[in-house]
């Protein structure tokens, strides 16, 4: 099942989404569970033994959901720093076409603009879909075949040219990793286990016996909201080039912005 359209909602309306997803758990269960477990499981008497419990149990999923959202928060990071480096290695080369005769300068220059420009108009929204935008590739072949006619003259010239080559692969390079990361996510398994964990704790509150039902309602809705909210939060991270939450084109925009 696709589940990829929350990352078309605004920021507010996916975290009320999971929120609710939670809340609404937690409250139908309790509501259609109380007088079986009050009459035929637990009393009053069993709050104690349920507090262990949940604190036990509270415990172990706070720690791994914790390291869950550290993860995606380092990965997102990461993959935001690429785009940067992938837009300093582009304002890099640009920069080295400048000393080249005008000719073959002028033409790079105008290749390398429609690079950064078919970024930010065309390949940042596909990304957004999860799809490899792929007329990255024949942008950066034709700057490859309009550099390899360039013929120094003088040791300078050959320097600039080397240096050139050099920013031109890693553009190369840092445009790799970032298309091997338009699809990275967290496994299946580790969801399974974040919706699985969020839900035996929210179960877990069901056992507890209280003289006045509206605080048990109360306090189980406070407590799968929170759950909800966390679960948004890994989940806003999780798949950077998705969402309102993403890596964005802003660094290729600044480099365009320059270049003008």
């Amino acid at each position: 099942m696709n589940i990829y359209w929350v990352y078309d909602l605004p920021n507010w309306q996916f975290a009320f989404l999971c929120i609710m997803f939670f809340v609404g758990f937690a409250l139908i269960g309790l509501f259609l569970l109380k007088k079986f477990i009050q009459k035929k499981i637990i009393q009053q008497a069993h709050n104690d033994v349920v507090s262990f419990f949940m604190a036990g149990m509270n415990a172990i999923y706070g720690i791994t959901l914790g390291l869950i959202a550290v993860g995606a928060w380092e990965n997102f990071n990461e993959i935001d720093e690429n785009v940067s480096k992938e837009a300093a290695a582009v304002a890099a080369f640009y920069q080295d076409t400048q000393p080249m005769p005008k000719l073959i300068g002028n033409s790079l220059r105008a290749q390398i603009k429609e690079y950064v420009r078919y970024n930010i108009e065309d390949a940042w929204p596909v990304q957004r879909m999860g799809i490899l935008p792929r007329g990255g590739t024949k942008r950066l072949t034709l700057v490859q075949s309009t550099l390899a006619t360039y013929e120094p003259t003088s040791k300078n010239q050959e320097i600039n040219l080397a240096e050139a080559y050099k920013q031109y692969n890693n553009i190369i390079e840092l445009r790799r990793v970032r298309l091997q990361n338009v699809s990275s996510g967290l496994p299946a398994a580790i969801w399974y286990v974040i919706l699985f964990g969020g839900m035996l704790n929210i179960i877990i509150t069901w056992f507890f016996i209280t003289d006045k039902f509206r605080v048990h309602v109360l306090m189980t809705a406070l407590f799968a909201a929170l759950l909800g909210s966390l679960v948004f939060l890994v989940a806003a991270m999780d798949n950077p080039f998705r969402g309102e939450f993403s890596v964005t084109a802003e660094a290729f925009e600044v480099i365009l912005e320059n270049m003008k």
